[in-house]
C-alpha cells in the first residue's frame, strides 16, 4: 500500500468522526474513500476485528458518553443524536457493549467501560508490495495436513519461485480431490526450516483424519502451539505471491517483531494460511502463523 492510500484511510477515518452523527451505511463510506466495498470491509476487519458497522456503532457509543455523563442529556435526545432508529435501540447497543444500560451507568459512574479507539494508519505498516498488520496472538490446537513435500533450496527458490510453482501445481493437481478437509477453501504452506540453505515446503489442507488420504501425498500433524499471526494484503491475487513479496514481509518480521515485541519464534517451521474464498484479481490475503514464545513481560 502507498502513501497516499494510507492518507485515504486517514480521510476516511476523519469522514467517520466529522458524520458519526449521522446514519452511515457502507456504501456511504466506500463512495467516501473511493474505494470498494469489499476492500473497506476487510480493512476494517482487518485493522479492528470489528466490521465497518459494528465499528461505528462502537464509536458513537463511545463518543455518546460526553452527552451521557458530562451533559446529562436524556436518554432519547442521546439516542437521535447518534442516529439510532430507536431510544431503545440506543440502550440495547450501550449494554450489550458494555453490561450495563446507560442510566445504571450514569447512576454509577465509575465502572471502567472498553472503549474502541479511533482507527489510524499507524496500525498499517507499508512494505514494497503490500501492507501488514499488527500480529495478534492465538493458541491453535494440534491439526492434521494432508499435501505434496518438496526440498526448497533457498537460492533456487530466490531465482525461480520454486515455492510459488510447487503451491499452484499442488492447487491445480490435489487441492479439491482430498476427501475429508476441515476447510474446504483453505490453502496451508508448510515449511520446516531444516539448514541454513534449504527447507521443506508442503503445500496441504487440513483435513479431519487422514482415513482417506490419497497415495502418494503426504500426511503430517502439526502440534498445538501458540502462533504470532500477521496478516498480509496485496492488490494482487494470493497465486501471484512470491518470494520477492514474501521477502518485505520478513525483514519486517525478523527486524521488528522479534527486537520490539516481547515474543521470539520459537519452533523451526511456520505456516501460511491463504482462505481462497477471499481472493480476487486485485485483492489477495495471507496469514502467517509463526510458532511464538514471550520473551519479555
Amino acid at each position: 500500500m502507498q502513501h497516499d492510500q494510507l492518507h485515504t484511510f486517514d480521510k476516511l477515518f476523519d469522514y467517520i468522526e466529522d458524520h458519526i452523527h449521522e446514519k452511515l451505511t457502507l456504501d456511504h463510506l466506500a463512495i467516501a474513500a473511493h474505494i470498494s466495498k469489499f476492500h473497506l470491509h476487510r480493512m476494517f476487519k482487518h485493522m479492528s476485528g470489528q466490521l465497518p458497522g459494528e465499528y461505528i456503532r462502537s464509536r458513537k457509543l463511545a463518543r455518546s458518553l460526553e452527552q451521557l455523563v458530562d451533559q446529562n442529556w436524556k436518554i432519547i435526545d442521546i439516542s437521535g443524536h447518534y442516529s439510532f432508529e430507536h431510544e431503545q435501540s440506543y440502550i440495547r447497543a450501550f449494554k450489550q457493549a458494555f453490561g450495563i444500560t446507560p442510566l445504571q451507568y450514569r447512576k454509577q459512574g465509575t465502572g471502567d467501560l472498553q472503549l474502541t479507539a479511533r482507527l489510524t494508519s499507524s496500525m498499517i505498516t507499508t512494505l514494497p508490495y503490500g501492507y501488514i498488520f499488527k500480529p495478534t496472538y492465538v493458541r491453535k490446537p494440534a491439526m492434521m495436513l494432508v499435501g505434496q513435500r518438496s526440498q526448497i533450496r533457498y537460492i533456487d527458490n530466490e531465482e525461480h519461485y520454486e515455492s510459488n510453482a510447487k503451491g499452484n501445481s499442488f492447487f491445480e493437481k490435489y487441492f479439491h480431490t482430498i476427501p475429508d478437509t476441515m476447510h474446504p477453501n483453505v490453502y496451508i504452506g508448510f515449511t520446516n526450516e531444516i539448514k541454513d540453505d534449504y527447507s521443506t515446503y508442503l503445500p496441504s489442507v487440513q483435513v479431519t483424519c487422514f482415513d482417506r488420504a490419497p497415495a502418494g501425498l503426504d500426511q503430517i500433524e502439526v502440534p498445538a502451539n501458540q502462533y504470532a499471526v500477521f496478516k498480509y494484503v496485496c492488490d494482487f491475487h494470493p497465486s501471484l505471491i512470491n518470494i520477492d513479496h514474501l521477502d518485505s514481509v520478513w525483514t519486517f518480521i525478523d527486524e521488528y517483531w522479534q527486537s520490539h515485541s516481547g515474543y521470539s519464534k520459537s519452533d523451526s517451521y511456520y505456516f501460511e494460511r491463504i482462505d481462497g474464498s477471499l481472493a480476487q484479481d486485485h485483492y489477495g490475503e495471507m496469514e502467517i502463523y509463526i510458532p511464538a514464545k514471550q520473551t519479555s513481560l
